[in-house]
């Protein structure tokens, strides 16, 4: 049985030496000077030839001729090309792939790359040509894509958002790998993680990322799953790109209104003791100080009874408004009862910045309503208690802010207290 054939198609006499030298205890190897001669060769006896080996200096000098030609010849245009050097690839080197070539190798490359790359040229054109099967499937409303066993694309059926491009019509993708294409690094780094757990494992895999790259914001999902051989060995890679931007936003919507309070948009009551409970949870010095707020509208269901409930939802919503105004980004406030608020306080000095967040509340609760039938009505009873001083898990902190906040409803409201240690009661703050 006779081996299959690569023609080498170079004049250079260090690749002319190396590359049979590597592969003939694998392939029959036919060299040729010339890109007629290796034309008139793929024409007369050209039916064993797996893949075409071309100087890439040669390639260039001829305008790449022999590509062109090769791409029209219906009985070899399966037939993989790559171009070879005898020097380091520049980033100008690799536009031999827009003219047709598979792959770029240099002699400088250890032998053992070289016979993986050449493998993977001729497995991707087993069967069906790359060009063939490609047509097949852009006819299909859907983004297919295939690698090698290297991470490169083979081919793409389309193109997405956020690839790295450069503004180049002529652009493609085939011989990149996702850090070369992708601009969200991040997103390509976790893309090859995937690729090599597949190659590791021979496991399919399936994963949403999320693109936010020049202003547009792109949901995809990813199914991977690898490609074997005749000898059941993972030969590359095929997956599906389906862009579920709509359904991730409604999907991200349903999970945010499950967690918030839709009258006041702040955190429900379960959502917030969630988040709060965990944050605690990650503190493991007692040098770090929070603070727990407990906040109770007075006299609520009076403003409720005597003006209606469109009044008293009006009051809620201010109320939640002016909580979250006051609010940093790294604090958690939620409506965790009808007319009861929580503000959990991270990283703060010490107790008095609490206890200033409590009374700016109160102030601007008060002015809100100022000049209207609520003035004088609408005003706030809170409670304060600090990790670790006064407790270190949630149901501590909450105990004790409840009872500092209690401390001020029974001592005629509209004031603030902190808690203090060992005492029932908390010490007030009047206002």
């Amino acid at each position: 049985m006779s081996m299959n054939t690569i023609l080498l198609i170079a004049e250079e006499p260090s690749i002319v030496e190396y590359f049979p030298e590597v592969l003939s205890p694998y392939y029959a190897v036919r060299c040729v000077s010339t890109e007629d001669e290796g034309l008139r060769y793929m024409n007369e006896s050209g039916k064993d030839v797996v893949a075409v080996l071309i100087e890439l200096a040669l390639a260039r000098r001829s305008h790449f001729t022999f590509e062109a030609q090769h791409r029209q010849a219906s009985s070899f245009s399966t037939v993989p090309m790559i171009a070879i050097s005898d020097e380091l690839p520049t980033h100008v080197d690799m536009d031999c792939i827009e003219h047709g070539f598979y792959d770029l190798i240099t002699a400088f490359a250890p032998r053992e790359l070289i016979c993986k790359r050449i493998n993977n040229a001729i497995r991707a054109s087993d069967s069906l040509s790359l060009s063939e099967l490609e047509k097949m499937l852009k006819v299909l409303p859907a983004c297919i894509f295939m690698k090698d066993t290297e991470c490169r694309y083979v081919f793409s059926t389309q193109y997405w958002n956020h690839l790295n491009t450069g503004g180049d019509p002529n652009w493609t993708i085939r011989g990149k790998t996702d850090l070369d294409i992708r601009k969200d690094k991040a997103n390509a780094m976790k893309a090859m993680e995937a690729d090599r757990r597949i190659l590791e494992t021979g496991e399919g895999t399936e994963y949403i990322i999320e693109e936010n790259q020049d202003g547009v914001r792109d949901y995809l999902q990813l199914i991977k799953r690898p490609v074997f051989d005749e000898n059941g060995k993972i030969s590359g890679i095929i997956a599906l790109i389906n862009n579920v931007t709509d359904y991730q936003l409604l999907k991200l919507e349903l999970e945010k209104r499950a967690k918030t309070d839709a009258l006041t948009g702040l955190l429900n009551k379960s959502a917030s003791q969630d988040l709060i409970r965990m944050m605690l949870s990650n503190y493991h010095t007692l040098e770090d100080h929070c603070a727990l707020l407990m906040i109770d509208i007075d006299l609520f269901k009076q403003v409720n009874d005597t003006y209606g409930h469109a009044e008293g939802d009006r009051v809620l919503a201010e109320v939640g408004r002016i909580i979250n105004n006051n609010c940093r980004a790294l604090d958690v406030a939620g409506r965790i009862g009808g007319d009861e608020f929580a503000i959990f306080m991270r990283n703060i000095e010490t107790p008095q910045n609490a206890v200033q967040l409590a009374n700016r509340l109160s102030s601007e609760v008060k002015r809100a309503f100022k000049g209207e039938k609520l003035e004088g009505r609408v005003t706030l009873s809170i409670g304060v208690a600090v990790f670790p001083d006064h407790g270190r898990r949630f149901d501590e902190l909450f105990k004790a802010a409840d009872a500092a906040l209690y401390h001020v409803k029974n001592h005629g409201r509209d004031a603030v207290a902190l808690y203090v240690p060992g005492e029932e009661l908390g010490h007030q703050s009047e206002l």
